[in-house]
C-alpha cells in the first residue's frame, strides 16, 4: 500500500460512501413496490447495493400512483465524513465523486448536503458510456483531475465499484 502523503487525489463513491442512502433508496423502492404488491426483502436490498438501482427505481416511482421522489430532502453525509474531507482538504489533495448515478440526483444531494463545492470533479452515470464496473469512470476522473493511477485512492463501498477503481489501477479502500 502506497503512503498517504504519496496520493494527491482521493475519488469517493457516492451512495454509502459519501452519502447514508442506500436505506432510504431502498425505502423507496420498498414502498413502490407495494404498491404493485410486492414485498422488498433484505435480501433483494443487499442485492440493489452498488448496482445502478436508480433506473429501476425512477421506472418504479413513474409508475407509482403517489408523488414520490428520489430527491429525498432527509439525505445526509456518513458519519465523520466533513472532518474527514476537511482533513484531505487541509493537506491540499483534490477530490473528486465517481459515481454510478445520475448528474441530477448527484448534484441535488450534494447541494442538499452543502458539500457541492467541495469536489473539485464529479462524474456521474450519465457521463459515461459504460457504468461501474467498467473502470471509464475512473479513468475521466483522473483525466480531468490530470492524475496518474499512483497518485490516486478511491473510496468504494461495493465489490461492483472496487472492480471498477482496480480495473482503472487505482488502490482502493473498501
Amino acid at each position: 500500500m502506497k503512503k498517504f502523503c504519496e496520493i494527491k487525489y482521493v475519488l469517493f463513491d457516492f451512495d454509502g460512501v459519501i452519502a447514508d442512502t442506500e436505506e432510504s433508496n431502498g425505502n423507496y423502492l420498498g414502498l413502490a413496490l407495494k404498491e404493485f404488491g410486492v414485498e422488498l426483502t433484505q435480501k433483494d436490498r443487499d442485492r440493489l447495493i452498488g448496482s445502478h438501482a436508480s433506473d429501476i427505481l425512477l421506472e418504479l416511482l413513474e409508475r407509482s400512483p403517489e408523488k414520490i421522489t428520489m430527491e429525498n430532502g432527509n439525505i445526509k453525509p456518513m458519519k465523520g465524513l466533513l472532518e474527514f474531507i476537511a482533513g484531505l482538504k487541509k493537506q491540499g489533495k483534490k477530490l473528486a465523486v465517481v459515481s454510478s448515478t445520475s448528474t441530477r440526483l448527484i448534484v441535488v444531494a450534494l447541494n442538499r448536503m452543502k458539500m457541492l463545492g467541495l469536489f473539485d470533479v464529479l462524474v456521474c452515470g450519465d457521463m459515461c458510456r459504460n457504468r461501474k464496473p467498467d473502470p471509464e469512470c475512473y479513468r475521466k476522473a483522473m483525466q480531468y483531475l490530470e492524475a496518474k493511477p499512483e497518485e490516486c485512492i478511491a473510496i468504494e463501498d461495493s465489490f461492483i465499484g472496487i472492480q471498477a477503481a482496480k480495473a482503472a489501477n487505482i488502490e482502493v479502500v473498501a
